[in-house]
C-alpha cells in the first residue's frame, strides 16, 4: 500500500468528522446569507463551480429548486472568461464552490457578479483563496488540508454546506434534520468489505454507467468521475428519465450499471431501471442511503439505512461510492491515490 493511498483513506475516513464540524461552525454564516436571501429575494440562484464541485452544485440545484421553490442555474463560467461576455447577475445569488479556491474561471465569475451588485457567496476549504477573498460572505468546508488528488472529503462538505443553506431558507427548525449526518456517513464506512465484495462479484462485467434520479443523480454524477479518475471505467453518469430515452441500448450481458437510490421518490426510479437492466442482460448493482424500502429483487449492492430523508442522503450515497471507487481500483491493480495525468489543483481560464 502506497503512502498516498493511506492518505486518501484517512481523507475518506476523516469525513464523519467534517460533516459534524461543518454543522457545529457554520450555522451562524449560514443564517447570514438566508437572511441577506430574505432581505434582496434574488430572482434565481446562480452556482459555478468545476469537477467535483460542479456536481456538489447540482446537488445545490435539487435542494434550492425541490426543497426552496427557487430558481436556480448552473453557471457557463466559459461565457465570460473565454468568449468575454456574461449574463446579467445583480438580481440573482451567485454561489462560487471550490475546494481550493483558485479556479480561475469560477474566482473570475464572481467578482463579476460582485461588480454588478449581486449578492455573492464562496463555498471553500481555503479562507485565503482567491475565491474566498473575491466574494463577500464566505463558508468554510472545515476540512482540513486535502492532499490526495481524489476529492472527498471537501465534496462531502462542500454538499452538507449547501443542504445547511437550504434549510434556513426554509425555516429555523429546518438544520434539525441534518443532525443524523454523521452518524449516518460513519455507517456508510462500515461497508467496505461490503463494497469489495459487489467489487469481486462483478467479475469480468465492466461498469458502463451510473444512474439516479432526482436527488440520486448528484451521487451519480460524482461517483462516475471517481471511478474514471481512480479505476480508469468508462463509466458515464446517466438521470434515469434519460438512461431510458437511448442508453439503455447500450445494455446486454458483461454490462455492468451502478443504480443509487437515496430513498423517497428516487427509489421507484431506481427498481425500475435495475429491473430494465437486468431484462437486458445487465447486472444492476444497487448504492443506496437514506430512508430505504425493501427492493422488490435481491440485487447486489451496498447501503445504509438511516434516518436521513431524501433531500440529505446524497451525502451518504456519495461516501458508499467513493468506498466501489477504492474498491474497483485495488481490484484491477491500480492505485486510485494515484490517477494520471492529474494534479490536485486544476485552474482553468
Amino acid at each position: 500500500m502506497s503512502a498516498e493511498l493511506d492518505r486518501l483513506l484517512l481523507e475518506i475516513h476523516e469525513q464523519p468528522a467534517v460533516v459534524q464540524r461543518v454543522l457545529q461552525t457554520q450555522v451562524a454564516a449560514v443564517g447570514e446569507i438566508a437572511a441577506i436571501v430574505a432581505q434582496r429575494d434574488p430572482s434565481a440562484i446562480v452556482l459555478v463551480a468545476r469537477g467535483s464541485s460542479d456536481n456538489a452544485a447540482v446537488y445545490g440545484r435539487y435542494l434550492f429548486e425541490v426543497c426552496n421553490h427557487r430558481l436556480t442555474s448552473l453557471a457557463a463560467p466559459s461565457g465570460l472568461t473565454l468568449y468575454g461576455s456574461g449574463p446579467r447577475l445583480d438580481r440573482t445569488l451567485v454561489i462560487g464552490i471550490s475546494q481550493s479556491g483558485q479556479g480561475e474561471d469560477v474566482v473570475a465569475y464572481v467578482r463579476a457578479a460582485r461588480e454588478q451588485g449581486a449578492p455573492t457567496v464562496a463555498i471553500v476549504n481555503d479562507l485565503t483563496s482567491p475565491l474566498a477573498l473575491s466574494a463577500a460572505q464566505v463558508l468554510s468546508c472545515e476540512a482540513g488540508p486535502e492532499l490526495s488528488v481524489p476529492a472527498t472529503k471537501t465534496v462531502t462538505a462542500q454538499m452538507t454546506l449547501l443542504a445547511m443553506l437550504a434549510c434556513a431558507l426554509d425555516d429555523d427548525g429546518a438544520m434539525q434534520r441534518l443532525q443524523p449526518l454523521p452518524g449516518a456517513v460513519a455507517s456508510a464506512l462500515d461497508q467496505r468489505p461490503a463494497a469489495a465484495s459487489v467489487v469481486q462479484s462483478l467479475g469480468s462485467s465492466s461498469i458502463g454507467s451510473v444512474i439516479g434520479r432526482g436527488f440520486a443523480y448528484p451521487p451519480a454524477l460524482e461517483l462516475a468521475l471517481k471511478l474514471k479518475e481512480t479505476a480508469y471505467a468508462r463509466a458515464e453518469p446517466f438521470s434515469a428519465a434519460d438512461f431510458l430515452h437511448g442508453p439503455l441500448a447500450l445494455v446486454q450481458p458483461g454490462y455492468a450499471a451502478l443504480v443509487v437510490d437515496v430513498g423517497g421518490h428516487s427509489s421507484t426510479s431506481a427498481f425500475e431501471i435495475a429491473s430494465a437492466i437486468q431484462g437486458g442482460g445487465g447486472s444492476p448493482v444497487l448504492v443506496r442511503a437514506g430512508e430505504l424500502r425493501p427492493a422488490p429483487e435481491a440485487w447486489p449492492g451496498v447501503e445504509v439505512p438511516a434516518p436521513v430523508a431524501e433531500p440529505y442522503a446524497p451525502i451518504v450515497a456519495l461516501v458508499l461510492g467513493q468506498l466501489l471507487a477504492v474498491e474497483l481500483a485495488l481490484a484491477l491493480g491500480l492505485d486510485p491515490a494515484r490517477p494520471r495525468y492529474l494534479h490536485k489543483v486544476t485552474s482553468t481560464r
